[in-house]
């Protein structure tokens, strides 16, 4: 392992900056030094007084992975890559950070972008990549797409997006999924003081060329998009409540019939859905409900993975009210094959886990973790050519991304 620790003070003083302003390293983020294999890898620690995001690198997949040598960023943050450069969104600041690995590979703050003059509590989990001189970032709750340049660090322009939002609800975007110059952004609306859910997938489309909204691909068959997946031909799937089972879980606790979690389809090329594609996920997987978006494998267009819910895995005692059902371990990955006809097998090689923080695709594989206390994980590798996931190495706290450097 590599790495270099930075406290949570420590860190909050690097970062402050001018309202409205970026600080960026003079060397850029394609300049990361060394040679050979680098990882960063993030999990999160939960104590009583609330969470922080570590983030370190290794060389190697495999191993055991204290705190030790990781840098330390306060709050529910979250972790992505991007030219060899990582990112860190803080949760409690509306600052993305970018750090570099110097020629050991340890990681070193190298530039700082502030999104606070939106108002904004903090990074949401809205962002996308689409080339060295591009990015986007949700941010909801100011209803605007900002659009950035990785490199330079620095806003280069928004794009207004209140025609999303409905009366008396709150918008909340996900994780996006760009292809072929088009950026998919899963929409949810929602009332959390009433805990009421709009009914219905929505799915807006930009055009990433012109920065501009295409369509909202919305259907009532199923409730609340997830991250989309791309299938053969280019055709958009969307897992509806893959979000995270919120919606059953409100109309459980209601003592009301839960909706069905479905797959529902966008045509290759299109901007709405297919009236005459709907799988209810329960048909094809014995009964069992998704509660997950579906994760793929870099360039695998064929297949992607979900966790399934194993209800009879909880204690006799269980309390499933509010959240708590997300934090048993009565959940598995199944690999679902995508195309005109939708079949489920269940992922082999695996124990029950913890929803959790969701799959990272990592080279040809893709990568989640099995917690059984949220104190430490074991992170396990899918082959997607076998359907079978192998333990590669444990980290402290919850795992919540993997991504290659180098």
């Amino acid at each position: 392992m590599v790495g270099s620790t930075l406290s949570g003070a420590g860190l909050l003083a690097a970062i402050i900056v001018f309202w409205g302003c970026s600080e960026a390293g003079g060397a850029g983020a394609a300049s990361a030094g060394g040679a050979g294999a680098l990882f960063s890898i993030a999990s999160v620690v939960v104590e009583p007084t609330g969470r922080s995001l570590f983030v370190q690198t290794t060389r190697e997949l495999s191993g055991s992975f204290g705190l030790e040598e990781a840098i330390e960023v306060p709050g529910n943050s979250r972790h992505w890559a991007h030219e060899g450069a990582v990112y860190a969104g803080l949760g409690g600041e509306a600052t993305l950070v970018r750090y570099l690995p110097d020629e050991a590979g340890r990681l070193v703050v190298d530039a700082k972008l502030s999104f606070q003059r939106y108002g904004v509590s903090g990074i949401p989990a809205g962002i996308a990549f689409v080339g060295a001189d591009k990015a986007y970032l949700i941010l909801h709750e100011a209803l605007v797409m900002v659009v950035f340049h990785p490199a330079t660090m620095e806003i280069v322009d928004e794009v207004d997006i209140s025609s999303l939002a409905k009366p008396q609800l709150s918008l909340e975007t996900w994780m996006l999924t760009h292809y072929e110059g088009r950026l998919y952004v899963p929409v949810r609306h929602i009332d959390f003081d009433a805990f009421v859910i709009d009914p219905q997938v929505s799915v807006a489309i930009f055009d990433t060329d012109t920065d501009t909204l295409v369509a909202v691909a919305e259907d009532d068959r199923c409730v609340a998009a997830s991250q989309p997946a791309v299938g053969p031909g280019g055709a958009i799937y969307v897992m509806g409540e893959g979000r995270n089972y919120l919606t059953q879980l409100i109309a459980s606790q209601r003592e009301q019939e839960p909706p069905p979690t479905c797959v529902l389809r966008i045509p290759a090329g299109e901007a709405s859905f297919d009236p005459n594609f709907y799988v209810d996920v329960a048909t094809v997987t014995g009964g069992r409900d998704a509660v997950t978006a579906m994760w793929q494998v870099a360039g695998d267009r064929s297949s992607a993975f979900a966790k399934v819910y194993y209800p009879e895995e909880l204690p006799p005692d269980a309390d499933l009210t509010g959240t708590n059902l997300w934090g048993y371990p009565a959940f598995k990955l199944w690999q679902f094959e995508l195309g005109d006809t939708i079949t489920a097998v269940e992922t082999s090689g695996q124990p029950f886990s913890l929803v959790d923080f969701g799959g990272v695709p990592v080279d040809d594989g893709l990568w989640f973790g099995v917690s059984p206390d949220s104190a430490n994980t074991t992170a396990y590798r899918v082959d997607p050519h076998t359907n079978s996931a192998t333990a590669a190495f444990e980290v402290t706290g919850l795992l919540r991304g993997i991504h290659r450097l180098r």
